[in-house]
């Protein structure tokens, strides 16, 4: 396809990137499973469970202020005027191997408009912005259907993960509310557990930020706690939204500290807010070696990709 511009996306896109995500939604339906449905008829968060903040104007554009006021980036490609795929990037400044690095969260161009070139445009872009902040490394964690499109714009496997779910277990734990914590940039910390996108990313998406009623009756919480040989780590929880009973844990602290006592931790913080389960999306074999000696249920396996120069 010719002729495709990419430019920085502002609030005023806000409609526009909503019908690129909407294009692919074939049937709407109440509840996500339900009967088939207007989309007119639909509250926000039925249009919000087929694919997320995107599927309305009203969430799509708190999303994206959300987004661009943590100083993260948003492209659109533009055909003619008319947008038609939109790539949102998080600057990453985890120590390596992780980072620094720009990771590319989300890739999404209109239905009409799939393999014509606008996603690779926008990886390139991508690719441009990250060396104007000096980083050589963009990294991703791409669907398995979109293997194969990463793999030809550059992206090579790098990091293997595997969710365990693991019970909530009552207990003490040594750790203070930090709720209202800045991302810790300069801690020497990295995410241990959870890296679902990146340790940046994690950070800011731990809270319900939507006013919608059935998120805001969600739990989450972010504690910090102090390292038995100096240094801090943080620990998070997130309720799952479809299945509120669980909850999705999140570790960050220096690569060299003992992971087994967080998990722990992260167990002991889960029954307290009520939770019966906390998955952990733990490295490869490190998570291995630790889920099993405890006795964790295997879930998903996930791979990060990145693509170097």
């Amino acid at each position: 396809m010719g002729g495709i511009q990419v430019r920085p996306a502002t609030l005023v896109d806000a409609s526009a990137i909503t019908a690129v995500h909407c294009s692919h939604v074939r049937t709407w339906r109440r509840g996500g499973k339900g009967e088939p449905t207007p989309y007119e008829d639909l509250s926000l968060y039925d249009r919000w469970l087929h694919g997320g903040p995107w599927m309305s104007v009203e969430t799509c554009a708190v999303h994206l202020n959300r987004w661009l006021r943590a100083g993260h980036t948003v492209l659109v490609a533009e055909v003619e005027g008319r947008v038609i795929g939109e790539a949102e990037f998080a600057l990453n400044p985890e120590p390596p191997p992780y980072g620094p690095a720009l990771h590319l969260s989300l890739l999404f161009v209109h239905a009409d408009h799939r393999g014509r070139g606008a996603g690779r445009t926008l990886v390139e872009a991508g690719a441009a912005l990250a060396q104007e902040h000096g980083y050589r490394v963009l990294t991703t964690q791409p669907e398995r259907k979109a293997e194969v499109f990463y793999r030809q714009v550059g992206f090579e496997p790098w990091l293997w993960l595997r969710e365990w779910q693991a019970p909530a277990v009552g207990g003490a734990v040594q750790a203070g509310p930090a709720y209202d914590d800045p991302y810790p940039a300069d801690a020497g910390v990295v995410l241990r557990a959870g890296r679902y996108q990146c340790g940046r990313q994690a950070w800011d998406d731990l809270p319900f930020h939507l006013a919608l009623a059935e998120h805001q009756r969600l739990r989450w919480g972010r504690w910090r706690t102090a390292l038995p040989n100096g240094g801090t780590a943080w620990l998070g929880l997130h309720a799952q939204p479809l299945n509120p009973s669980q909850a999705d844990g999140f570790i960050w602290a220096p690569p060299e500290a003992d992971l087994e006592p967080l998990v722990e931790a992260l167990q002991h913080l889960a029954a307290q807010l009520g939770f019966a389960y906390v998955d952990l999306l733990l490295e490869e074999p490190e998570g291995r070696d630790l889920a099993t000696a405890r006795g964790f249920e295997p879930q998903n396996d996930l791979t990060l990709w990145r693509r170097e120069g």
